[in-house]
């Protein structure tokens, strides 16, 4: 059977490394990509078949460097993004908002030029207004929450890119996944950029004392890493084209996570 191949991007992140390993697993072709590689990046992905992975440092948010990796690709997985605290968001939304609508809108592009088979774009719980519950058809009738308007219309805007080629060129060929809140190893525990649960790990490991805004009563849907990598798949197999949310389903609060 012929060999597809395959282009992960954002490749160096906790969803990125998990979609590496997985589609090796299925007979995969793996082209990785991102624009950071670090020393556990680099001896993670040293195990691989060099014959059937390979990993390229690329900045995506210039339009030549999507051209340059999306081509001779089957399937690709854009999973790069800006993650981040809810200071950060506040602080700093343009770290969120430009870079994410350059290298969402060029990857797409690129992958549409290309004829790709099959294209999934990793969107964001952020798109919605905060909601007991979160339907998927009901995006458009509300706002993302304050903390996350610019991260989540960046987000909002690639869906809508997709819809437009399907409007516009008869392109069906696009997944579009929202996870909840990820986490797992390969996670951002920078003070700034970090979010709940690694926030909580570099604190306790830095403190004697663990911190936490409010009363640790706030609600979060978590879902491991690996599991979104799963979700991203099936997505694929069974050819998904209506946007799709990816969660466990359960609600923790801050302070179950605290204790």
């Amino acid at each position: 059977m012929e060999r597809k191949k395959v282009l992960i991007t954002g490749a160096a992140g906790m969803i990125g490394h998990y979609l590496v390993k997985k589609c090796l697993d299925k007979g995969y072709d793996v082209l990785a990509t991102d624009i950071r590689f670090n020393e556990i990046t680099e001896n993670t992905f040293t195990q691989y078949d060099r014959n059937h992975f390979e990993f390229i440092q690329s900045d995506l948010r210039e339009f030549k460097n999507c051209k340059r990796v999306v081509k001779g690709v089957d399937i690709v997985f854009n999973v790069a993004g800006v993650k981040g605290s809810t200071a950060r968001a506040s602080q700093l939304p343009n770290d969120y908002f430009t870079p994410m609508l350059q290298f969402n809108t060029n990857m797409a592009e690129a992958a549409r030029l290309e004829g790709v088979e099959w294209y999934v774009y990793t969107s964001s719980v952020g798109v919605y207004s905060p909601a007991d519950y979160f339907f998927e058809d009901e995006v458009w009738k509300t706002f993302p929450s304050p903390n996350d308007r610019f991260a989540g219309w960046a987000k909002r805007i690639g869906e809508l890119q997709a819809e437009a080629y399907s409007i516009q060129y008869n392109w069906n060929k696009v997944s579009i996944v929202r996870p909840a809140n990820v986490y797992g190893p390969y996670d951002n525990f920078d003070p700034m950029g970090a979010m709940v649960i690694p926030s909580l790990i570099r604190k306790a490991h830095e403190n004697k004392i663990l911190e936490v805004w409010g009363d640790g009563s706030q609600v979060r849907d978590f879902i491991y890493a690996k599991d979104v990598a799963l979700g991203m798949i099936l997505a694929i197999d069974n050819k998904i084209t209506e946007p799709i949310n990816l969660g466990s389903g359960l609600c923790h609060s801050i302070k179950e996570v605290v204790e």
